[in-house]
């Protein structure tokens, strides 16, 4: 389930911001929903920004998507441990019981999140072999909806099929991938957004 060719790799390895551009359309949703889990939404979007900032000073070098995935994974993590680190300095001498409790949650949470390349490795394989089990149609209609981001209604014309069907086809495809992936939730959250 690669989504970056080995080309892009390369030329994000060299500093091209055509790359970068293309790396960061893709991946900075998929971040900011996974930060949400977390942090409010608009502290998501500036702790992911940061982590594509973060890597575009420090060009790191990327042999396969794993590793890209790992890296912004791990970097967005931090950011968010940092940020309730702060907001919970900053509300310690207002004894919010409530912010405490979840504030540390959602510490404990981001720490124990396995961000490295193995996993991303992992997730790979476990979602290629689930839609490899998914019958013929219902794997299509996933791969065009999620893997190529069509419209519902996009699908259903290059497929000659009702909106419904596809509707159907891609919750079915859904409720499969939840179970398989059940261990790396919320790593994979955005691929498993209900229907668009």
């Amino acid at each position: 389930m690669k989504a970056l060719t080995n080309e892009i790799l390369q030329l994000l390895n060299n500093s091209q911001e055509a790359a970068f551009e293309v790396v960061f359309k893709l991946y900075y949703p998929r971040l900011v929903y996974f930060a949400k889990e977390f942090v409010p939404e608009s502290e998501s979007k500036n702790l992911v920004q940061d982590a594509f900032i973060s890597m575009w000073d420090k060009k790191p070098q990327f042999i396969n998507e794993s590793q890209l995935q790992s890296y912004l994974y791990t970097n967005v993590k931090n950011n968010c441990l940092m940020f309730l680190r702060h907001e919970k300095v900053k509300k310690k001498y207002k004894s919010e019981a409530a912010f405490q409790k979840q504030n540390q949650i959602y510490t404990e949470a981001l720490k124990g999140l396995d961000t490295s390349t193995v996993t991303f490795q992992e997730i790979e394989t476990i979602i290629e072999k689930t839609l490899s089990e998914l019958p013929d149609r219902c794997r299509e209609v996933f791969i065009l909806s999620r893997m190529e981001g069509k419209k519902n209604k996009e699908v259903a014309d290059a497929l000659d099929i009702s909106v419904k069907t596809v509707e159907a086809q891609i919750t079915k495809a859904l409720k499969t991938l939840r179970i398989s992936l059940k261990d790396y939730l919320p790593l994979v959250a955005w691929l498993l957004l209900s229907v668009k």
